[in-house]
């Protein structure tokens, strides 16, 4: 497998403290991909802005940098605005994390000081499809979860047509699932799970075809290692859901491993010296 390094260069990344706070358990889909549906259950339920500020206050008191939010879905929250305007407010690094079924119904000021990234899953399909995307002129990161069945054309094409028809300066590619791990700590392998050598191979052939200027982002997944950032041990991740559960790594989320509170850069990693959730960013050489 060959990356093609003289073709791109690596931007150094910052590991920041971060907070995902699950602010709905509402979903226009059911993907089978989703990591979080253990816990979302099957009631309609909404965090309210009162227990919303004080997640917040508790965040910033522990040094919390990122907030990202999620759901469910999160722009069915009937108080998104207000609840992107608390943090715009405390001058908080947000990112939204959306299918983009309900882009039509905001202005861009909406979202002001936020980052909107659209998960994908193909190209083409009933679920979390490029061809089934509401057009937006906001601006957007992409991300696309690859399976064992998403291929290289698939990908250089997805990530041609964002460049070109859409507002996206940045293409993050990852993965539906954890990818193959023999000792299931997470997540059963499904019929999406791929094999961790071949999403390796998948972003190096991605990567030598694709001739845009994007900044691709790529989740490491325990194969990809940085030439800029120096990987770190200590778990600057968290999760929060409506009610005060709360979970450390996202991938304990599958299992369900509440805890009473959290701190960042405290717990050791279990993959013991690089976290799954962090990335390598490469942009073309100019």
């Amino acid at each position: 497998m060959y990356f093609p390094w003289n073709d791109y260069e690596e931007i150094a990344s910052n590991r920041k403290n971060t907070l995902q706070v699950f602010i709905t358990t509402r979903c226009n889909l059911k993907c089978n991909g989703c990591f979080a549906k253990n816990v979302m259950g099957e009631k309609a339920k909404d965090i309210s802005l009162k227990e919303y500020s004080l997640v917040i206050d508790d965040f910033l008191e522990k040094d919390g940098k990122q907030i990202n939010i999620l759901g469910g879905e999160p722009l069915l929250h009937p108080k998104i605005r207000e609840i992107v305007q608390i943090n715009r407010d405390k001058n908080i690094k947000t990112t939204i994390y959306t299918n983009g079924s309900y882009l039509n119904r905001f202005n861009e000021k909406d979202f002001e000081n936020a980052k909107l990234r659209l998960s994908l899953y193909c190209k083409s399909g009933k679920n979390k499809s490029l061809d089934s995307m509401i057009k937006t002129d906001f601006p957007i990161d992409v991300c696309f979860m690859v399976s064992s069945k998403t291929t290289k054309k698939e990908l250089v094409e997805t990530a041609d047509e964002l460049e070109k028809n859409y507002n996206t300066n940045v293409f993050f590619i990852s993965s539906i699932r954890e990818l193959d791990n023999p000792r299931k700590e997470f997540f059963d392998d499904t019929e999406l799970s791929m094999n961790v050598l071949a999403y390796k191979e998948l972003v190096h052939e991605f990567l030598q075809e694709y001739k845009g200027n994007m900044e691709i982002h790529i989740s490491k997944r325990g194969v990809f290692e940085s030439t800029k950032t120096i990987a770190g041990n200590k778990c600057k991740f968290a999760n929060y859901f409506i009610g005060g559960k709360i979970i450390q790594c996202p991938y304990d989320t599958i299992n369900l491993k509440f805890q009473k509170d959290y701190l960042f850069d405290t717990r050791n990693c279990q993959q013991n010296n690089s976290c799954l959730m962090s990335k390598i960013v490469v942009k073309r050489k100019s």
